[in-house]
């Protein structure tokens, strides 16, 4: 076999070799992988193009949309406020916009654990207090603005780090208690947790912003804390199940343990189980504050405005009915960076789980 032969054959190999890797094992696969890359490669190439390259510039005249084959984000900077703060007055969007503020903060230092607990905390108390003062107003010289409208990004922020925030002691609570070995605490907890993750969604939205009003006639209750109750007890529920598998994955042998240091029920509890339990349970915990988040949306079947409410006003002139997808574009856009700021806070609270939190 001649040297050309020997080094036609190699890299034959190498080539057999390298497809089998990364592109399947048999020629069937090997097509149907290529046909799929070439597709992505597709659609990628024309979504850039619909993005850069034969896009509006923002700062452009909003009469170059109609010739232009891609996106118009002249329209995009005109409506965006809308978009963002919904039908709160005009003149004081500055109060929606330093309560997204708030909340982002608040969300990220929480999420990453920048802080101790209780700066955390004291955060969170002047996040929320904040929420209430600035987008209700009618204090400090502020002028009052009523619930409805309370729309866009600054209640999709309260809603969804809310609920997902107060979920957690909630669904600890009732994963306990559906642990516990008294019948009187075990079956009420059932009980809840599966009516809860039996019905949709949007049943338990419609009964809590149409239902505990009339409940609770002695007292104000707004839309937007209607909607956060319910979500807090959707979410709740399925938070229990999450840290219900972390305690299953966790032996009888480690309650053993405890006793045999001397710790109490509680201690072991604490100091033993739960940080296990949290490790086991992360993964789960953080799908559940990913989809938590994205179902904060269906508020808008009940009624109250969110980023996607806000975009369907944006584009409901006649001048911008063109631009429906720019909008779905920016709000989908918000959803996947903060889908994916919980998720790699997720990952790296696994990877701090695994070094012993170093």
């Amino acid at each position: 076999m001649s040297d050309a032969t020997a080094l036609h054959s190699g890299r034959s190999h190498n080539l057999r070799r390298w497809m089998k890797q990364h592109l399947g094992a048999s020629w069937p696969v090997v097509g149907i992988n290529v046909l799929v890359l070439l597709a992505a490669i597709l659609v990628s190439w024309l979504s850039l193009a619909w993005v850069f390259f034969d896009a509006v510039p923002p700062w452009a005249s909003p009469g170059r949309c109609s010739d232009a084959s891609g996106a118009c984000w002249p329209f995009l900077a005109e409506k965006m406020p809308l978009i963002l703060f919904g039908t709160f007055p005009f003149d004081q969007r500055w109060r929606p916009a330093l309560v997204s503020l708030m909340l982002a903060s608040a969300s990220l230092v929480t999420l990453f654990q920048w802080l101790h607990w209780r700066w955390q905390a004291a955060i969170w108390v002047l996040a929320i207090g904040g929420f209430g003062l600035l987008m209700g107003g009618g204090v400090a010289g502020l002028a009052a603005v009523p619930d409805t409208q309370w729309n866009g990004l600054p209640v999709l922020l309260f809603l969804g780090a809310c609920s997902l925030a107060c979920a957690l002691p909630v669904g600890l609570l009732l994963a306990l208690a559906r642990q516990a070995k008294s019948r009187w605490l075990a079956r009420p907890a059932v009980i809840v947790i599966e009516t809860l993750r039996g019905i949709p969604m949007v049943a338990v939205l419609f009964f809590g912003v149409f239902v505990l009003p009339l409940m609770f006639t002695g007292w104000h209750l707004s839309p937007v804390h209607a909607a956060l109750i319910v979500l807090i007890a959707f979410h709740a529920a399925y938070v229990a199940e999450d840290l219900r598998s972390g305690f299953l994955s966790v032996g009888t042998g480690q309650w053993d343990a405890g006793k045999a240091l001397g710790l109490s029920h509680w201690q072991s509890l604490k100091l033993v189980i739960l940080p296990q339990v949290g490790t086991a349970a992360t993964p789960a915990l953080t799908n559940t504050a990913i989809g938590g988040f994205k179902d904060t949306s269906l508020i808008v079947l009940v009624g109250l405005h969110d980023l996607l409410s806000t975009a369907k006003m944006s584009f409901g002139d006649a001048q911008w009915q063109k631009q429906a997808l720019e909008a779905y574009v920016f709000v989908g856009l918000i959803f996947f960076l903060v889908s994916r700021g919980i998720s790699a806070a997720g990952k790296r609270l696994e990877r701090l789980q695994q070094h012993g939190g170093n």
